[in-house]
């Protein structure tokens, strides 16, 4: 009922969109384009289902879960990471690198399977798809049983922060399109992490640069007030379990 009332009739439209594609792909034969849309719907699918997470939480009725991240925080760091971590390094330079990092994300969902594809890599490709596509299940599943607004939504930007290009590129990114809610685990840190371990396997110097890409989107989420650090901790140990299972599961 959720996705029909309240003006959201275009999420049913888009559902219904969606299953129609799928049940197109799969219906086999040779058709190249058939083949490749299959292949990339995954992709696609989860950023698209991203947007409707702060309407299925309103569904549910949880509350946000904020206040025991914060007490975790306390616990582990002594003091809040996201609200002392920039005044600690308020350097332009240092900011400009983590918020570059950080915005390294969006490449690291699409380029290392796509590369694999290309390369007619499809074991490596289904592979990877296949972590990929359970890290953001189960993301998804935990930021609806259990939402957390993040600090972005409470203490805004850290006091000090520099506000450089890449600063103000993440923080328009996100202000235009993130969910409420969607907070820990910290799918940037799961989905890089997954990515990261799934490249190391299949193609190794992809997955060098995908490691020190992962390490800046960590630090980068907290430094720029968009984490917890227990997020980033979080979504990282998710992304190391999801892709080894996977990774196991293959050897046998």
């Amino acid at each position: 009922m959720i996705l029909v009332t309240g003006g959201h009739w275009w999420l049913a439209v888009l559902h219904a969109g969606l299953i129609a594609l799928a049940a197109w792909t799969n219906k086999g034969g040779d058709d190249r384009f058939r083949r490749v849309t299959g292949d990339l719907l995954p992709l696609i699918v989860a950023p698209l289902l991203y947007g409707e997470l702060p309407l299925l939480i309103a569904a549910v009725g949880t509350t946000y879960h904020d206040p025991t991240i914060q007490g975790w925080e306390l616990r582990l760091f002594g003091t809040q990471p996201s609200r002392t971590l920039a005044a600690r390094f308020p350097f332009m330079s240092v900011s400009e690198l983590l918020h570059g990092g950080y915005l390294g994300y969006y490449l690291v969902i699409f380029i290392p399977p796509l590369v694999l594809l290309a390369r007619g890599e499809r074991r490596g490709f289904g592979e990877t798809v296949l972590a990929l596509t359970i890290a953001y299940t189960v993301c998804w599943s935990v930021f609806i049983a259990f939402p957390v607004e993040g600090p972005r939504y409470l203490w805004g930007a850290p006091a000090g922060i520099p506000n450089g290009p890449m600063r103000r590129l993440a923080a328009g990114i996100l202000a235009a399109g993130s969910s409420r809610g969607a907070a820990f685990p910290s799918s940037h840190m799961a989905i890089s992490v997954t990515q990261a371990m799934m490249a190391w396997r299949w193609q190794r110097k992809v997955g060098w640069v995908l490691w020190l890409v992962t390490f800046l989107v960590g630090f980068g989420a907290v430094y720029g007030g968009f984490h917890y650090a227990v997020d980033i901790l979080a979504g990282a140990a998710l992304g190391a379990v999801v892709a080894s299972s996977v990774i196991a599961t293959s050897n046998h």
